[in-house]
């Protein structure tokens, strides 16, 4: 039982670990399933528990902490009736006196967003120069050079630097000098974005930290610990599509690294991220079409203005300064020869022998990286089980060489591919749990991560292929976590293949995952069963989805209860979206007084694109001046674009005049700008 009074680190451990062992002893996983099912989440990782639990560690982070020490204490007096919870206020006083007893003599603390000012430290992060292993922050390794030349050589390359490693060496000199900065490096694969971080490390002083956010995963390890950034901090996030692109959190890290960056309490940062161009920049970052979702306004409004851009090859003076230097390390000069265009960081990171090593490779194994590279292609998450390779790898083999493999011709090809190509990195690497993490084995057998070359090889060259049935079969039986099946659903739903679609999006909604159970009702729903789209759809709805209300409404609507649609669309958590639904549909059918009289009423909530829609309505019906008025008021909310639409619309009826007014954003009374055009 915790005192009330504080006690210091040892004394936290201490009453954290009676009062696990009094809530029967639960699992650190099962801590993290039930934050993640609280409502707003409470994102809790395995490494972090086991770091309070174990005296490694003391909760920077009092929200989660109170959760966790709330729901044990009820699962101790669930199991022992007679045991007396000690108050969270209690447990409060004995993390923070433990808090000051782990902050550094001499270090002043600055108040986290939401703490006291007379809060604890515990800033997340190890000192920079602590990281001396550029492996460790998923630097690429390079080839091996030739036996007889290896002697002395360092583990990586011979460095040699171009324009992006200057622009990058200003943002570290920025940050230093006390200002908050973000570089975002976008390039493709192996063409050295995370190696010219790396070097870029090499400049920031002692007394800076960084931190990795990787463990469980990458986005609930970014969740459970950005508040506990604190200043002179590197934030590393290489491949931030896995951050910044998870469904259901990559919003939330992306509002968390936004909030970072500007809090003064906390500057000076150096958020280092990397990103492929296609598909994740461009993802990320473009605007939703008018009127369309928009699921990464967060990730854009981060990233926009961030980007810096890594030649896929070297030229001009940069080759020539290659080739000044290829006498210091044996390596520069074989990519000299062997990297095609210039193509050197992606010789001296193996990329191109992977890619003949894939186009050499026999039948067997070829099936095994093409289960696998379909499988990351389609949105899998970067876990691939063993499992999932062996049922799906069989669909890429014809009958011929099916009948001519021997019985273990799986672990054959298994073998083939985990093999390392020039010493370098293999097509699929195994990934090994860390014992650090006190995780257990997966519970799926044994798992491995495609070379993310060979992924970026496939999403260019298969992009027009459609796996056949036993890919999609092993995908609803090995699928590595509900994310994964998620999205293989909605490639299969892509491709129109809506049985396996249904069967994967079944199998995702006993998560009873919003989304998911509107997507199911969508398929039942096309394939005319209304009752169990209706049952699904309410189901959903429950929660809160708007799409699932907006769906219902639209049934109802198509059935003619237009009281019942406009019910069920007031219902939505909002309104204006489903309103202006409604109100499409009845403008398509030709009521247009009441397509007006909901988009009014959606208007009134203040929603600036039902104004845009009204305005459209207004002006085919004949009120222009109408239209004009409400188009002003739409722009002045915010929307730019209505005022360029109202203008098409006069050119097309053939009002040039009028037209070339509105686009140009004057108002006909005191010529005043407008917007835009």
């Amino acid at each position: 039982m915790a005192k009330d009074a504080g006690g210091g680190a040892a004394e936290l451990a201490r009453s954290l670990r009676e009062l696990w062992e009094r809530a029967g002893s639960p699992t650190y996983a099962t801590l993290v399933r039930r934050g993640a099912g609280q409502r707003p989440p409470v994102a809790l990782g395995t490494t972090v528990l086991s770091d309070w639990f174990n005296g490694r560690g003391v909760p920077a982070d009092p929200v989660r902490f109170a959760f966790v020490v709330t729901w044990l204490e009820r699962e101790a007096a669930r199991i022992d009736p007679s045991h007396v919870a000690t108050p969270t206020a209690g447990w409060e006083r004995l993390r923070t006196a433990a808090e000051r007893e782990r902050r550094p003599a001499g270090r002043p603390h600055t108040p986290r967003r939401g703490e006291p000012a007379d809060g604890g430290g515990g800033f997340v992060g190890w000192p920079v120069r602590e990281f001396t292993d550029p492996f460790a922050l998923e630097v690429h390794r390079a080839i091996d050079a030739p036996e007889h030349t290896r002697a002395g050589l360092p583990v990586l390359p011979v460095y040699v630097p171009r324009d992006h490693d200057r622009v990058l060496c200003e943002a570290v000199e920025r940050a230093v000098g006390g200002e908050s900065v973000m570089v975002t490096l976008v390039a493709g694969s192996s063409t050295g974005k995370t190696r010219a971080c790396w070097e870029a490390l090499q400049g920031v002083p002692d007394g800076w930290r960084l931190w990795h956010p990787i463990a469980p995963g990458r986005p609930e390890a970014a969740l459970a610990e950005l508040s506990a950034v604190g200043p002179r901090t590197v934030v590393w996030l290489n491949e931030a599509q896995f951050y910044l692109g998870a469904v259901g959190a990559g919003e939330r890290v992306a509002a968390e690294v936004r909030e970072l960056l500007r809090d003064r309490s906390r500057a000076p940062v150096l958020v280092l991220a990397t990103l492929w161009p296609d598909p994740y920049w461009n993802t990320l970052t473009t605007l939703p079409t008018a009127g369309g979702q928009d699921p990464h306004a967060q990730a854009r409004a981060l990233l926009t203005g961030t980007d810096l851009c890594v030649p896929d090859a070297f030229t001009g003076a940069d080759l020539e300064a290659v080739r000044a230097r290829a006498g210091e390390d044996p390596r520069l000069a074989h990519a000299l020869t062997g990297g095609d265009g210039g193509r050197v960081t992606q010789f001296l990171a193996g990329a191109l022998a992977l890619l003949k090593a894939f186009e050499l490779a026999p039948a067997h194994a070829r099936a095994v990286l093409e289960a696998a590279m379909d499988a990351r292609r389609l949105e899998h998450g970067p876990v691939l089980r063993q499992a999932f390779l062996e049922d799906a790898a069989d669909a890429y083999l014809t009958d011929d060489e099916s009948d001519a493999l021997a019985d273990d011709w799986f672990e054959q090809g298994l073998a083939y591919v985990t093999t390392r190509v020039h010493g370098a990195v293999a097509p699929l690497t195994r990934i090994r749990p860390r014992r650090r993490t006190h995780n257990p084995p997966s519970a799926g057998g044994p798992t491995y991560r495609l070379a993310d070359y060979l992924e970026q090889h496939a999403r260019h060259t298969r992009g027009a292929l459609c796996p056949r049935a036993s890919f999609w079969t092993a995908a609803h039986d090995h699928a590595h976590t509900t994310d994964d099946t998620l999205n293989l659903a909605q490639a299969a739903l892509e491709r129109l293949r809506l049985r396996h679609a249904e069967r994967l999006y079944r199998k995702a909604a006993n998560t009873r995952d919003p989304h998911v159970l509107a997507e199911l009702a969508g398929l039942r729903e096309e394939a005319g069963d209304h009752e169990d789209a209706e049952r699904l759809y309410r189901e959903a709805a429950d929660t809160g989805n708007t799409f699932a209300l907006v769906r219902l409404a639209e049934m109802r609507e198509r059935a003619g209860d237009h009281d019942g649609a406009e019910r069920l669309a007031r219902e939505a958590a909002d309104t204006a979206i489903a309103l202006t639904w409604l109100a499409e549909m009845r403008k398509e059918a030709g009521d247009h007084d009441g397509a007006e009289r909901l988009y009014r009423e959606a208007a009134d909530t203040g929603h600036s694109f039902a104004l845009a829609a009204l305005a459209g309505l207004w002006e085919m019906t004949g009120d222009r001046d109408g239209a004009e008025r409400l188009a002003r008021e739409a722009a002045d909310a915010g929307n730019t674009e209505v005022m360029t639409r109202l203008a098409e619309m006069r050119r097309e009826a053939g009002d040039r005049e009028g037209a070339e007014r509105l686009r140009r954003g004057l108002d006909a009374d005191d010529d005043v700008p407008l917007a835009e055009g």
